[in-house]
């Protein structure tokens, strides 16, 4: 083809016929262009190609981590909203001076300790490697930019809550009853306690601000909305 246009332009210099060679290379630096942005445009294609099918991957894989990030947050809600109402209970019969040895640890039995820990290694991975931009969706794009803060603002609450359990909750019982419950004068005397009664209330209100926490920073609505926008789309 490259030998076929050099005969051409030799034969029309040869002939002299300056304005037909003129004519000729023009359309010859035209076919040259259109050529290159054909390529071009293939490149663009092949490439977008590739960007879609990493973008539905990352999706498949932030929506496989959600959907057990759901589950596990809805029964850490389950849990620590039985925890609070356990707590009110130990509350109220200690207002009421119906508490017992036999009824608090009956009730006690019922608080569990629960933490949440969600999958991230995938959101994390996307926005670390700058693959973010792959994802099309720019309210996707949001909300998985704003998880990480939102995820942080949670567990502060969390955090602070088992920080009282082991650092204070623990020590005191420790000191201060008969795990084995051997001496039950001793703790008869705990529960008619203020210390008691004062640790009894703070770890009521941390497990409170747990609660608050799960319904106001809206962690829930975050990770619903993450799973709908990363569903494939039919």
């Amino acid at each position: 083809m490259i030998k076929f246009f050099r005969r051409i332009r030799q034969q029309l210099l040869t002939e002299n016929k300056f304005s037909k060679y003129l004519l000729y290379a023009i359309g010859e630096i035209v076919l040259v262009v259109i050529g290159i942005l054909i390529a071009l445009q293939v490149s663009n294609w092949n490439q977008d190609r590739k960007d879609r099918i990493s973008e539905r991957k990352i999706l498949n894989n932030i929506n496989r981590d959600f959907s057990q990030n759901k589950a596990s947050f809805d029964k850490v809600k389950v849990i620590n909203h039985k925890n609070l109402a356990t707590l009110d209970s130990i509350v109220e019969m200690l207002q009421e001076g119906e508490i017992t040895i036999e009824k608090y640890n009956r009730y006690n039995k019922l608080i569990t300790g629960t933490t949440y820990n969600p999958y991230s290694s995938t959101v994390d991975a996307v926005i670390n490697s700058n693959s973010l931009e792959l994802i099309q969706d720019d309210e996707l794009q949001k909300y998985l930019v704003s998880w990480k803060d939102l995820l942080t603002d949670y567990l502060e609450s969390e955090t602070q809550y088992f920080k009282f359990i082991n650092e204070q909750w623990r020590t005191y019982i420790l000191q201060n009853s008969d795990w084995a419950g051997k001496n039950r004068e001793m703790n008869i005397k705990v529960l008619s306690s203020i210390k008691f009664r004062n640790h009894i209330m703070a770890k009521r209100a941390l497990m409170n601000g747990i609660i608050k926490a799960i319904e106001e920073e809206h962690l829930e609505n975050h990770i619903n909305e993450i799973i709908r926008l990363t569903q494939l789309k039919d």
